[in-house]
């Protein structure tokens, strides 16, 4: 065999290879909101063939370098780190290291990213299945699937985690219509008022909504000028009061949250919004107890179980409804410290992009936020979305790295 033919046969294999990846990630984003399984299944074999690939390999010892890359190994280190001073069992400490493993994945999907047709697949593969959520969704809501016990907001993942995935769905059709040229505008405008419909009248979330007005607000600061943004904005809001008025979803799920704040300052605290309130005042309690190192790894579920701190609610809680109060009770003042500089980092990161900047804020700032009142990184729904998206997003830098490295 002739050295052509042989850089032929290597170059055919790593193509093949690439191929694989692109489908297998795009693969990945479908599933994320239709089936835990499918998305593990896909993604292992997709981190797999990364790891195997000589040509994936040699960026990930790039990455290495990177300080959000250091900053996801060193929140999972932590979390592994905990593990020694915690009272929960060896089954809740083990449970809790395998929902923070994911941070780990993060630099070897942005080595599969790093291709652009991975990228432009994973992000229409992930549209397509909110396309289909939607679709199944309506139908239920309208009568011509059952329901049984399931909401039409919520069939495939809990109303939380759909709302937050309708409502970013919304965001990157938006985005794609303002920034795609000719005839396919028409289709991500209305894959934008589908998305929209979902979020507004069929999704009973509340996280949804918010995230679905930070970032249509995020998007007209991106897309116009400030003046044009704050208009937009106001008008934007008005609008969404208006359709609050006319969706009977959406009214009850913000009459109900109003009614628990009028509950809650009359130390009325059994209400949904008010026992949330009471986790975050428990996890601040533990946080008190170990201030510097926290309590744990999954010290939490373990304690809450152990002392029952809100009987009118049961003994069984994985977590406080908040990040930063999980990684506050269970890794102290050294855990808060990780998740910022995980988060900062990928803050710094995101404004060294260039076409995917806009997306990458919108997968970063509003996960910041929804932290605050839900463990979004602790899920495996919305933080494998996080992990997946924000590799996608990175996957652009080094790509350019790449190039740089090749010329």
């Amino acid at each position: 065999m002739n050295m052509r033919s042989m850089i032929e046969k290597i170059t055919n294999r790593a193509w093949t290879t690439q191929s694989w990846v692109a489908l297998l990630l795009a693969a990945s984003l479908f599933a994320v909101p239709l089936s835990s399984t499918a998305k593990s299944i896909c993604a292992v074999i997709a981190l797999v063939l990364i790891v195997a690939s000589p040509a994936y390999r040699q960026s990930l010892r790039a990455m290495l370098s990177k300080p959000w890359c250091q900053a996801a190994i060193a929140l999972f280190l932590v979390a592994v780190l905990a593990a020694i001073w915690s009272p929960g069992t060896l089954h809740e400490r083990m449970t809790a290291i395998e929902k923070y493993s994911k941070l780990l994945y993060l630099p070897i999907l942005v080595a599969g990213f790093q291709d652009a047709r991975a990228r432009n697949m994973g992000l229409h593969g992930f549209l397509w299945a909110m396309v289909f959520t939607c679709f199944v969704s309506i139908l239920a809501f309208v009568g011509v699937i059952p329901l049984h016990d399931a909401e039409a907001g919520g069939l495939f993942r809990n109303h939380i985690m759909t709302g937050y995935m309708m409502a970013f769905a919304a965001y990157l059709s938006s985005l794609l219509f303002l920034t795609k040229p000719g005839k396919t505008r028409v289709f991500y405008a209305v894959l934008t008022l589908l998305f929209s419909y979902h979020v507004l009248f069929i999704n009973n979330g509340r996280t949804g909504y918010v995230v679905y007005l930070l970032l249509m607000v995020l998007l007209m600061v991106q897309s116009f000028s400030w003046r044009q943004a704050m208009v937009g904005s106001v008008l934007g809001c008005v609008l969404v009061g208006v359709i609050c008025y006319f969706s009977p979803v959406m009214r009850g799920a913000v009459q109900v949250a109003m009614n628990d704040c009028k509950l809650y300052a009359k130390n009325e605290k059994d209400t949904s919004l008010g026992y949330r309130l009471q986790f975050h005042d428990y996890a601040y309690a533990l946080f008190k107890r170990h201030l510097w190192f926290g309590n744990g790894t999954a010290a939490f579920t373990h304690l809450y179980h152990e002392e029952n701190p809100i009987p009118t609610r049961g003994d069984h809680l994985l977590e406080p409804h908040s990040q930063y109060w999980l990684v506050a009770s269970e890794f102290g003042v050294l855990g808060v410290l990780a998740l910022l500089f995980f988060f900062g980092s990928l803050l710094v990161a995101s404004a060294s992009l260039t076409t995917l900047r806009p997306l990458a804020y919108a997968v970063l700032l509003p996960f910041i936020v929804g932290n605050v009142s839900d463990s979004l990184l602790f899920y495996s729904g919305t933080g494998y979305f996080f992990i997946l998206f924000m590799a996608l997003c990175l996957g652009e830098q080094q790509q350019k790295a790449a190039h740089a490295f090749d010329h």
